[in-house]
């Protein structure tokens, strides 16, 4: 699993303030996440920026601190899902379901899409 590099601080943290992201699809894979289903997995700090994702189902996936920038998100379905501080810069959330899941935390999202994630099931707070 390779990671993408930031330059680190002094605790080992991205210049946010993040850890490094696991780079697990190459750019050519993410084009073809369409509809994919993931069920029961871990996928925390896992790079989906620019992902083709729509019409996926993620069913009971841990997707904590997870990179959704730049991804399209049409019509994909997160049930049971841990999304929290996961960052969804520029991502295109239109028809996406978020049932049961926990969105704490999630960065890059305008009040009119944190309210919709609210009205499809989602829970999102900040602090």
């Amino acid at each position: 699993m390779r990671k993408k590099s930031y330059p680190a601080d002094a605790h080992g943290l991205g210049v946010e303030g993040r850890a490094p992201l696991n780079e697990i699809f190459t750019p050519m894979e993410k084009s073809r996440l369409c509809g994919r289903e993931f069920r029961c997995v871990e996928l925390n700090r896992v790079d989906f920026s620019r992902a083709d994702l729509r019409h996926s189902e993620f069913l009971d996936v841990s997707l904590r601190a997870a990179d959704f920038s730049g991804a399209d998100l049409r019509g994909a379905s997160f049930i049971r899902c841990d999304l929290r501080e996961a960052c969804f810069d520029s991502a295109i959330l239109d028809g996406a379901r978020f049932d049961a899941s926990w969105v704490v935390g999630a960065t890059g999202l305008s009040a009119a899409e944190r309210d919709r994630i609210r009205s499809s099931g989602g829970f999102i707070w900040y602090f």
